[in-house]
This record gives structure tokens, C-alpha cells and sequence, in this order.
């Protein structure tokens, strides 16, 4: 009987790590419209900052992969760095390059999202009748 309770007990440590503790990890694309200008970067991050990612600037749409993203629900900050000062640049409050939050719900079936960039100066002058 102990034998059998060994073998049991060793077989569980075994297959456990792998398929009962661990985070289900995977990549994830984030594609990127809107991108106004073919020059700079296009940085994304999770709210946590535990995520990041890059792409050149290259033409209106980018992909950006993050891998070993566990399922979970995730809030992506997005902008266009134009310049390449790696910090959203701003007028006061208003970020005067293009940004955009996105809110993703990471699962097994749904690993690709896509965020479009908004023009916030542009926005903010149309609401004020400026634009």
C-alpha cells in the first residue's frame, strides 16, 4: 500500500508543475492603427509595467508581440513617439502625440487585440470649438 501511495504522490509532483500550478503563458499581438507618421517608435506597456513592447514606426498599422503573457485582464497604454524621446510629449495636460488605453481580457482563445491611436490635442480643440 505504501508503494502504491508513493507512486501516486510521485506521479502527482511530476504532472503538477506542470499542468496544475502553472501560468498558462503565451504570446499575444497587439496591433497598432492609426499610427500617424512613418518616423519613431510606437511604444505600448501593460499598467503594470510588468509588460512592454516596440515597433518602428514603419506605417499606420504596427504588431506588437508580447510573449509569456499569462489570461488575465490587462490595461495596454499605447502612443506614437514620434521623436524618439521615449515620453509622451504634452501642451500642459494634453499629450500632443497620438495615444491611446486600450482594456484586453487575455485568455486561451483570444491572444490578438487591436488598439487605434487617437489624436487627444485634436479631440480636446473640437470640444472646445478651437479645431
Amino acid at each position: 500500500m505504501k508503494s502504491i501511495r508513493f507512486l501516486f504522490v510521485s506521479a502527482f509532483f511530476l504532472i503538477a508543475p506542470t499542468s496544475l500550478f502553472a501560468q498558462n503563458g503565451g504570446p499575444v499581438i497587439i496591433r497598432i492603427s492609426n499610427v500617424p507618421a512613418d518616423q519613431g517608435k510606437v511604444l505600448l506597456a501593460t499598467g503594470d509595467g510588468k509588460y512592454y513592447g516596440m515597433a518602428d514606426a514603419t506605417s499606420t498599422t504596427v504588431d506588437i508581440k508580447l510573449d509569456n503573457i499569462p489570461d488575465g485582464k490587462y490595461t495596454v497604454y499605447v502612443f506614437h513617439d514620434a521623436n524618439g524621446n521615449y515620453t509622451i510629449d504634452k501642451e500642459g495636460e494634453v499629450p500632443i502625440e497620438y495615444c491611446a488605453t486600450g482594456h484586453i481580457d487575455v485568455n486561451e482563445n483570444d491572444r490578438f487585440f487591436v488598439i487605434t491611436l487617437v489624436d487627444v490635442k485634436e479631440k480636446v480643440n473640437e470640444k472646445h470649438g478651437n479645431g
